[in-house]
């Protein structure tokens, strides 16, 4: 009896963990798919080099760390490739462009001549419920790579 109900209890487990894999996005069509089909994304985390900076609405000081002081609270992926953003203070949106890869989504300047850093949207970061964007630059504490990554969730 006992083990009967550990099996069951293992296959449970597993059948949970196949359903959370399934919620991910298999290719970057099907990210893209996701993410646009959500009309509003709002920031629930920031991470600097693997350090949470921001959750649950607050940011966290970090001894000898990056801070920001702006961010976008809100924004929308829509199909015609604008990545909407509303930054933290404004009403007013900034746009970018976003497209579709081999691999992932990127998101860069809306112009195409201007320079500046790409991030990057890997599918398995992709869900109905959240996305994760990630980028790296030098340009928060040079000459050093800063990793950072914004996770939103959608606004239901």
């Amino acid at each position: 009896m006992l083990v009967r109900k550990a099996a069951l209890l293992i296959l449970v487990s597993i059948l949970i963990q196949l359903a959370a894999c399934k919620n991910a996005a298999d290719s970057p069509a099907d990210a893209a798919a996701l993410l646009t089909a959500v009309k509003q994304w709002k920031i629930d985390e920031i991470a600097v080099n693997d350090a949470v900076t921001f959750k649950d609405g607050k940011m966290t000081q970090q001894f000898g760390g990056i801070d920001f002081e702006r961010y976008m609270e809100t924004v929308e992926l829509r199909k015609d490739g604008t990545f909407s953003g509303v930054f933290k203070g404004d009403s007013k949106p900034f746009d970018l462009k976003w497209k579709q890869t081999d691999k992932s989504l990127t998101v860069g300047a809306a112009d195409a001549a201007a320079k500046g850093g790409e991030w990057t949207i890997d599918p398995k970061d992709v869900s109905s419920e959240f996305f994760t964007m990630k980028t790296q630059s030098t340009a928060y504490d040079y000459p050093r790579m800063t990793s950072i990554s914004l996770k939103f969730k959608a606004v239901k």
